[in-house]
């Protein structure tokens, strides 16, 4: 007789997990349905696929690339430049890649007190910086600091925007 009971109470047990589960799955359905606000958009019914007419598609790719190419800043820089000594020059090796098409000039902060201890003349495109000097003399030690490549236009020097790196620059002596 006991083994009946619990053979009752094992099965009322799964009974109420499927219960909970199914409960759960409804109700995860229900906030899911709902959670991207009014779903029911409704597509104009003057709508025509495709492109307008007289567009010339390769004058529009062209364009798109051209924005595409302007919007990314491709650079490079060693992330944990060495100084022999604070006032000595460190292996930076800062590059404008060839494929940039953009004027870089890179300015360095120091992390903790946001002071900017390097900043570059402008970068041609295809060229780098293997070593330089900081503008400011650091004691010996680890710095957390911050890169910032600063993109310029090749034609009329107009600022594009700026990509950052962080770098820990450590100064021996």
């Amino acid at each position: 007789m006991d083994s009946e009971v619990q053979k009752k109470g094992k099965k009322k047990i799964a009974l109420a997990a499927v219960l909970c589960l199914l409960l759960a799955a409804a109700g995860g359905w229900y906030f899911l349905r709902d959670s991207g606000g009014n779903n029911s958009l409704e597509l104009a019914d003057n709508a025509t696929i495709g492109i307008l007419p007289g567009v010339d598609i390769a004058q529009r790719q062209a364009e798109l690339q051209q924005q595409l190419d302007e919007g990314m800043i491709a650079f490079s820089i060693n992330t944990s430049p060495v100084f022999a000594t604070g006032g000595s020059e460190g292996n930076l090796m800062l590059e404008n890649p060839g494929n940039n098409a953009k004027l870089l000039v890179v300015e360095i902060y120091l992390d903790d007190t946001q002071e900017l201890i390097y900043q570059s003349g402008a970068i041609p495109v295809g060229a780098y910086i293997e070593n330089a000097g900081l503008n400011k003399v650091l004691e010996p030690g680890q710095y957390a600091a911050t890169a910032y490549f600063k993109a310029y236009r090749e034609d009329d020097q107009s600022y594009i925007g700026q990509a950052g790196a962080a770098i820990n620059i450590t100064v021996l002596s």
